[in-house]
């Protein structure tokens, strides 16, 4: 099953994301869930606002705790976070590739 991870920066989000972004990236790479896109959202400033993640699960569960012991979540980085089931519309113009849920 496809997640949509919507995740809103807190205060200190911008000195708090270099200094923890290894443990983070290297936690999307870890095999828990199995990402498929992700990346920062921006405001109109081109400054980090938060970070989106679609990724593969078997359920949502699954996903909440992936995201509550993310390090970016552990520590504050991520202020606010909402998990969303995503079902893939047969007509979009861009296809996810099927694969296994991990």
């Amino acid at each position: 099953m496809l997640w949509v991870v919507h995740c809103l920066d807190g205060p200190d989000a911008a000195r708090l994301r270099p200094v923890h972004r290894a443990e983070h990236s290297a936690r999307l790479r870890s095999g828990l869930v199995a990402p498929v896109l992700y990346g920062q959202l921006v405001g109109d400033d081109g400054e980090p606002v938060g970070s989106l993640i679609v990724l593969r699960a078997p359920d949502r569960e699954t996903v909440r705790r992936y995201v509550d012991e993310d390090p970016f979540t552990v520590n504050g980085i991520w202020q606010r976070t909402t998990v969303s089931a995503f079902v893939e519309s047969t007509n979009s113009p861009a296809r996810i590739e099927e694969r296994e849920t991990p």
